[in-house]
């Protein structure tokens, strides 16, 4: 495998869609414009978004493109992770914070594509799991934008506490903990006002949503930082349960006595990117279209 940055002669590629977009004309369009320049392309017809690990894909795949929104492109990039292939995504859903190519602009992509016009960006990912009160672990998961903690039970507040590399930092009451990636720094950690980063930095995102405190604040994190978070009860007859979700995909469920534990995962997602322009004007461009 050829270094991120130096990845060439790509002429193998496939389209993962969601169900929406695989109904529209563009596929097709996407397809022909690859195989006019002399490469190949097919369509991923499979149900992939129920299962995105169990995905096998040709063996010559070389490029993924994702056609739909950025949950099209984060659901696809668990398939892309588990075969080593770099992926670019193509905005058919609303703002798209991550997918850098639209209807418009994808025909110019392919010329760079084939042309081996393009750099791929590294982006890290976290992974995480939750210990039970005797300490056997759950499914370990991973997340390209975040790892959300909760509450299970409607709009009730949780007593949370949060412990760096073993030692407990803060507790506060609210709603919950955001934890993201410099990738999610522009999703529901934006929403819930945490910082916005640049995806090509290693660092870790920790915005508490909705905190019933006045010092509590979005902290960022060293990328080599262990997280751990529990809820506690806040009186007697308290049965707080929190949902634990990886990019939007649950995980289990949280309760007193039990802990998430989340870390910089070991791999990358790989994503191709086309011109030089900055993470700022990109930013800039994207909250001129909302």
């Amino acid at each position: 495998m050829l270094p991120p940055s130096v990845e060439k002669h790509m002429k193998h590629f496939l389209i993962i869609a969601n169900d929406r977009t695989r109904a529209s004309g563009l596929l097709p369009r996407i397809v022909a414009a690859i195989e006019e320049k002399g490469a190949s392309c097919g369509i991923y017809e499979g149900d992939w978004m129920k299962n995105p690990k169990g995905v096998r894909l040709p063996d010559d795949v070389q490029c993924i493109i994702t056609v739909g929104g950025d949950g099209t492109l984060i659901g696809a990039s668990k398939i892309a992770l588990d075969h080593n292939i770099p992926l670019v995504g193509v905005n058919r859903g609303h703002l798209g914070y991550l997918c850098d190519l639209d209807e418009r602009s994808v025909f110019d992509a392919i010329e760079d594509l084939v042309a081996d016009h393009f750099t791929i960006e590294e982006r890290m990912l976290l992974s995480g799991h939750i210990e039970d009160e005797t300490g056997g672990r759950g499914e370990h998961m991973r997340a390209l934008n975040d790892v959300v903690i909760s509450s299970n039970i409607g709009l009730l507040v949780m007593h949370i506490r949060v412990y760096i590399n073993g030692q407990l930092l803060y507790s506060f009451n609210g709603d919950g903990m955001i934890f993201a990636t410099p990738t999610g720094s522009t999703a529901y950690n934006m929403s819930a006002k945490g910082p916005i980063v640049d995806p090509k930095t290693d660092v870790i995102l920790m915005t508490p949503i909705n905190p019933h405190t006045l010092n509590t604040r979005s902290m960022v994190l060293d990328a080599s930082d262990r997280i751990a978070l529990e809820i506690c009860r806040r009186h007697d007859d308290d049965e707080p349960s929190a949902a634990v979700s990886f990019d939007g995909e649950m995980a289990d469920v949280l309760r007193p006595g039990m802990r998430v534990f989340v870390r910089r995962a070991k791999d990358k997602v790989r994503m191709i990117r086309f011109t030089d322009m900055s993470f700022l004007e990109r930013i800039r461009r994207k909250m001129r279209e909302e």
